[in-house]
This record gives structure tokens, C-alpha cells and sequence, in this order.
């Protein structure tokens, strides 16, 4: 029997632990989402048919884990804020708030799960604060991902089924990042940096706080400086 080539054996591997990786919340992104969910507005949110906003005290220094399917998200570091915040707009006939499936915001650690159908075309924004001692984890099934770092610490681990990625840093932004990508491309913006394709593993040091971790099961991923 022929032995398999040693990318396709690393590229099997990686797309494996990434699809683990990406599935922590058991999003099924591919079925449409039930219009049950678990969430209670409070004084403040705004709740209309096509869009939402809600915003709660938040410190950031504990855990902070986001689910989100079929939607394209924005995610802003603001070191100064002591709140998180949520915004969603979506098209079409759906009711924006139907498809929150958990909000459960307290001042140090939260989960929150967002569940779209793909017709709704969902643009998601979260604004919140990443500390040295900030635990984030984002798992996005499908869509794509506008993350900026500038400023941010602590550990955060993001996680793409399918989609692009861009991500804004600077050096301070992290002290330890490592990429890997199943399929598909990194592109590498900065002074000096490497781009790469299909299957591909990077570790990067700076000298900032906290620890990266990105894994884009299918899709892209952009790297520049602020």
C-alpha cells in the first residue's frame, strides 16, 4: 500500500483537531436554528425586529465564551470599557432576538451564543475589555471574522469552521501566538512577515501579555500591524 504523503497526513490531522475545536459548542451551523432561546432583555437593550443591542457590566478578568453560527462578526478590544457589548443586525423577515439562543452576561465571566439562519445575513459586533487575566474563547461555525487585538492581553482562543479572518495587532498585543489553518492561506501583512498555503502551523513571540491561539479549520487568514 503507498504511503500517504506527509502533508496529507498533517493536513488530515490539523483539519481533524480543528473541527473538534470549532464544534466546543455544538453549533450546528448547517441546520436552521430552533427560535427557542434562553434570554431576558434588560432596561437599556434595544430590542427591534431587525436589530439588537445589549450591553452589561463586564470587567474582563474572567471567562468570556462566544458561540456564533452564520454570521459575520466584529470583535473590538477597549482596555478602558467595563462592559460588554453586543450588537446584531440581520435582513429579511426574522426577529433578531429569536435567534439568541444564551445571554448570560455576569461582571467577570459570561456565555453567549448566537444561532443564525444563513438567509438572514447577520452582522455581529462585540466591544469589551481583554485583561492580563481575560479567559476569551470565540467559536465561529460559519462566516467571517474582523478581530482587533491593538491593546488586548490575556488568553484567547478563536476558532473558525469556515470563513476569512482578519486580525490588527500590534507587539504588545500578545506574548505568544500560534496559527494553524487546515486549508487554505495566510497572508501576513506586517514588516518581515511570511505568508503561507493550505496546510499551515506558525508560532509567533512578541512582547506583550497573554497567549493567541487562532485555528481556521477552511478559509484565510490576514495579519497587520494597527
Amino acid at each position: 500500500m503507498l504511503a500517504m504523503p506527509r502533508i496529507a497526513v498533517l493536513s488530515l490531522a490539523l483539519l481533524s483537531a480543528l473541527a473538534s475545536a470549532t464544534q466546543a459548542h455544538a453549533m450546528d451551523c448547517d441546520n436552521d436554528p430552533p427560535r427557542a432561546h434562553d434570554f431576558s432583555g434588560q432596561a437599556g437593550d434595544v430590542v427591534q425586529p431587525q436589530h439588537l443591542q445589549m450591553q452589561r457590566t463586564f470587567n474582563g478578568t474572567g471567562k468570556l465564551s462566544v458561540g456564533i453560527c452564520n454570521a459575520d462578526v466584529r470583535v473590538l478590544s477597549r482596555p478602558s470599557t467595563t462592559q460588554l457589548q453586543v450588537t446584531v443586525s440581520i435582513e429579511g423577515s426574522h426577529e433578531a432576538a429569536d435567534y439568541v439562543q444564551r445571554f448570560h452576561v455576569q461582571p467577570q465571566d459570561g456565555v453567549v451564543e448566537l444561532k443564525f439562519p444563513k438567509q438572514a445575513h447577520a452582522r455581529v459586533t462585540l466591544t469589551l475589555p481583554m485583561k492580563r487575566t481575560s479567559d476569551f474563547e470565540l467559536n465561529l461555525g460559519k462566516g467571517d471574522l474582523d478581530f482587533n487585538a491593538t491593546g488586548a492581553s490575556g488568553e484567547r482562543r478563536i476558532n473558525v469552521g469556515i470563513g476569512s479572518m482578519k486580525l490588527v495587532l500590534d507587539e504588545q498585543s500578545y506574548a505568544a501566538m500560534q496559527v494553524n489553518i487546515g486549508m487554505g492561506r495566510l497572508n501576513d501583512h506586517r514588516p518581515g512577515g511570511q505568508d503561507g498555503h493550505f496546510v499551515i502551523s506558525k508560532a509567533y513571540q512578541s512582547t506583550g501579555s497573554g497567549e493567541m491561539q487562532i485555528n481556521i479549520g477552511m478559509g484565510s487568514l490576514d495579519i497587520r500591524n494597527d
